[in-house]
């Protein structure tokens, strides 16, 4: 069995990874968190809005943010396809906290549409996982 997965990371913006080899990836799937390690079975998935990490060669765990999209295992090869990827180390804290009081700002307005009040949904969703992953960093 192989020690190692090869990771690629890739959003419409850039290509954080390619064939990066990593011990662990753990993203947040369609059914929940999921981890993957060397010998994983072949499989596709959708990415949901939350954490991933991986461990690259026994050293410290690396963090993010996701924000949906899709991931494929197969042959020891991760790619996760993301809509936005965000590392703890981008994330701005402060940013990330007017996002919330804007978003549930918004959302206590009595006459939003459904489309409007599903979409500061998840803009508050997003900016509370972004605040949480800078808490655990300070």
């Amino acid at each position: 069995m192989t020690e190692t997965l090869k990771l690629t990371i890739l959003t419409p913006e850039r290509r954080l990874l390619s064939n990066f080899d990593v011990d662990s990836v753990t993203v947040t799937g369609s059914e929940g968190q999921i981890q993957i390690l060397p010998g994983h079975a072949s499989m596709l998935g959708v990415l949901e809005t939350g954490l991933f990490s991986y461990q690259q060669q026994r050293q410290e765990m690396v963090s993010g943010f996701i924000s949906t999209g899709f991931f494929e295992v197969n042959d020891n090869q991760v790619t996760l396809t993301c809509e936005t990827l965000e590392l703890q180390n981008e994330i701005d804290h402060n940013r990330a906290r007017q996002a919330q009081l804007k978003a549930e700002k918004i959302l206590q307005e009595a006459s939003l549409e459904s489309s409007q009040f599903k979409k500061y949904q998840l803009k508050l969703q997003r900016a509370l996982i972004r605040q949480q992953l800078t808490t655990k960093s300070q």
